[in-house]
């Protein structure tokens, strides 16, 4: 058997390998990774989806002895990234980190995307989700989200949220039906450029994720109000959820995963997949993610997919109910 053909027979029997739920161990000693891995993150440096980057790279860069370079491309609610990693070369070395807004919202939220998701783009792994915390200045932000929620009766509009995704947009405005309220949205491209506004009083609330308020707020530079989670945080006890606050059953979590171009090899999906669960049960990497808040998830490439398919079915339903479009 001449080398093409031997490279070809290896590549059918590893295929048949994933097929049957078997990660192919003589792929992982291939030539996959031979160079730099390029991760395309949907958000400007320093918020919340930059650091759920870096924590999974660094251990992924140890695992898969390679480097991962980490570029930030925000802008589009997410589309400007996804469109990124849907036309890179199905080669293992483009992926993206996505969350629940750019991946499940974003169909119901623009009336046309550059790309189509379930065709363009092939899940590689869950990584976890975060709740969302509506946050205050801590001098002179309302002293309960209860205070806050009578002056936006009193005066509709009066009260200003900032929120930096689709997703944070969704439970503000789920927020709003159930407390009859009206807030002033205000959008922003990430926490970068919202916090000066909150810590400055130019806006009452912020609302965003656990990772990127954890540190704010045990810098005591904010103050958490409220957390979307079921429960309270581990991280942050002191925050009661929106639940307690009288609104039964609200929830709103944001998950992160990573992608791949649709037509990667299913091999090196397997392994990135190995790898990324691998770094998600070791030790450190668990404290990191869950100091902040998050509920790890992992998986497989096929219940990232169910997740996807199901939430964008069942936010793009609330979506469609409330109204929303991309701003």
């Amino acid at each position: 058997m001449n080398k093409r053909n031997s490279r070809r027979a290896l590549l059918t029997l590893a295929t048949a390998m994933v097929g049957c739920g078997i990660a192919p161990a003589v792929w992982a000693q291939g030539a996959y990774p031979d160079k730099p891995i390029r991760l395309i993150v949907p958000f400007p440096p320093g918020g919340g989806a930059d650091r759920v980057a870096r924590t999974l790279t660094q251990k992924l860069t140890q695992t898969m002895k390679t480097s991962f370079v980490v570029e930030n491309r925000g802008g589009g609610n997410g589309t400007i990234a996804l469109d990124a990693v849907a036309k890179a070369p199905a080669d293992g070395y483009t992926l993206g980190l996505t969350l629940t807004d750019h991946l499940a919202l974003n169909p119901a939220l623009f009336d046309r995307l550059p790309y189509d998701g379930a065709r363009d783009l092939a899940p590689v792994a869950l990584i976890a989700s975060y709740p969302f915390i509506f946050a205050v200045n801590p001098s002179s932000g309302p002293a309960t989200m209860a205070k806050a929620l009578e002056s936006a009766t009193a005066a509709p509009d009066a009260v200003s949220v900032g929120f930096p995704s689709a997703n944070s947009r969704l439970a503000i405005e789920q927020l709003q039906r159930r407390a009859k309220v009206q807030l002033n949205q205000i959008p922003y491209r990430g926490i970068a450029q919202g916090l000066p506004d909150l810590i400055g009083g130019r806006i009452t609330f912020w609302i965003g994720t656990s990772a990127t308020l954890r540190a704010p707020i045990e810098g005591k530079q904010v103050r958490g109000l409220a957390v979307t989670s079921a429960k309270r945080l581990p991280a942050l006890p002191d925050i009661p959820t929106v639940s307690e606050l009288g609104f039964p059953d609200y929830e709103t979590v944001s998950w992160y995963g990573l992608l791949a171009p649709a037509k990667t090899p299913a091999p090196i999906v397997a392994q990135l997949n190995a790898a990324i669960n691998a770094a998600l049960s070791d030790p450190e990497v668990k404290a990191a993610f869950e100091a902040d808040g998050a509920t790890i998830l992992g998986g497989s490439s096929a219940a990232f997919k169910e997740t996807w398919l199901n939430d964008t079915k069942r936010l793009g339903a609330i979506a469609k109910e409330l109204g929303l479009k991309a701003n």
